[in-house]
């Protein structure tokens, strides 16, 4: 579980200059974005051609830790490349970051909703079924 933070070299608009996101498996996560498939706003970036890197990663993030940020609407105060902390080329390396904290869980989704659970469960030889 991971929560991570996009930086984009210019706004779209004049506003939305950084994307705050969450995820079991980052490395398809990252990759979602890329390809453009993914959350609106970073669509929107890959249309428009503006491009954007990682500029940092919580790997202990959970939820709250994304609420707070996306709460707060001021993603330069997290971003390492606002602050000048770094190079303005600076982007996280996601694989020898995960490397170092070990493989990925295997996640059996992507994204925000939960795959549904079945109401019950059927004996196909008896034909009975059994509510879960």
């Amino acid at each position: 579980m991971a929560v991570y933070l996009l930086h984009s070299e210019e706004k779209l608009a004049g506003h939305a200059g950084h994307y705050t996101g969450y995820s079991c498996n980052l490395v398809a996560r990252i990759a979602a974005h890329e390809a453009g498939d993914s959350a609106k706003l970073v669509e929107a970036w890959s249309r428009n051609g503006i491009r954007f890197v990682v500029a940092r990663v919580w790997l202990d993030g959970d939820r709250d830790l994304e609420r707070h940020i996306k709460q707060a609407h001021n993603g330069p105060r997290f971003c390492p490349i606002c602050r000048h902390e770094v190079h303005s080329g600076y982007a996280v390396d996601i694989k020898q970051l995960l490397f170092q904290k070990g493989p990925p869980p295997l996640a059996t989704h992507q994204g925000k909703r939960q795959p549904m659970k079945p109401l019950s469960s059927i004996d196909y030889r008896t034909r009975a079924y059994t509510l879960i």
